[in-house]
């Protein structure tokens, strides 16, 4: 307390000055109005200075939040992206052969070439006929194949309108060579006699964008939610002579998961 009682006397000058000159500050605001209009303002602009510096302060910690999350974000994208890119990249190996038998040969919807496994046919690989989507080879023999082609009345393809519309199965009509219909495609998507059918390479078995025929025609009722699209195929299985193979290392996988037995009893 002796010690409290020596630092106030010491002090007392200084003391004395800060409550005189808080009193006249306090008489000076009460009593003109310029000068209590001024201290407000600063007072304000005081406040309003710590709270945009707290802002920032807060501010700053959220973008350094958001810019980990982005990087995180950016970081997955860009792997996704690399993987995507190796995916496309990843080479398709093609070949010709000679067609032996073309569907309408015997009234058979298969197709047979003069090329095997031992000329490095596998089955899963993609046939052309002219540019279009042919069939599949699902069976090989040392130097012959058996395609699955798009004319079997058991096999659907995936397909879609042009480069980006809907997509939708592609089956054959029973006893036609030449024509063929598309399913579960919505009243929505504009379909016009002319239009190009493209693979959507969800299947595996060919690479996407690969034109299979053009529209002939539309049918169906316009209070269904489907449309039936009539599509005159590309590839001329009564003429073909001559196709080329498409081969992708996954078309193997995929056939052999395809055909693999079932483990339930």
């Amino acid at each position: 307390m002796r010690n409290l009682f020596a630092l106030l006397a010491r002090t007392h000058r200084w003391l004395l000055f800060l409550a005189l000159w808080g009193v006249a500050l306090g008489w000076m605001n009460t009593t003109y109005s310029h000068h209590r209009t001024a201290l407000a303002g600063w007072s304000l602009r005081a406040s309003g200075s710590w709270l945009n510096a707290a802002g920032n302060v807060q501010e700053w910690t959220h973008l350094a939040e958001s810019n980990r999350l982005v990087m995180l974000e950016n970081a997955r994208l860009r792997a996704e992206l690399e993987s995507l890119k190796e995916r496309r990249t990843a080479p398709w190996q093609t070949g010709d052969a000679s067609v032996l038998r073309s569907p309408g040969w015997n009234g058979s919807p298969w197709m047979v070439l003069n090329r095997g496994g031992r000329d490095g046919l596998t089955p899963g690989a993609g046939i052309l006929s002219q540019g279009f989507a042919a069939g599949r080879i699902v069976d090989t023999t040392a130097h012959e194949s058996l395609v699955l082609t798009l004319t079997h009345d058991v096999a659907q393809w995936s397909v879609r309108m042009g480069h980006s519309g809907q997509a939708g199965r592609l089956v054959a009509k029973e006893g036609d060579v030449r024509r063929a219909s598309v399913l579960d495609i919505p009243w929505s998507q504009l379909v016009l006699p002319g239009d190009t059918v493209m693979t959507t390479g969800f299947d595996g078995v060919f690479p996407a964008d690969v034109p299979v025929g053009m529209v002939e025609d539309v049918v169906g009722n316009e209070t269904d939610e489907f449309q039936t699209v009539v599509v005159s195929l590309g590839a001329n299985y009564p003429g073909a002579r001559h196709v080329v193979w498409l081969e992708h290392p996954r078309n193997g996988r995929l056939d052999s998961l395809s055909s693999a037995p079932s483990n339930t009893p």
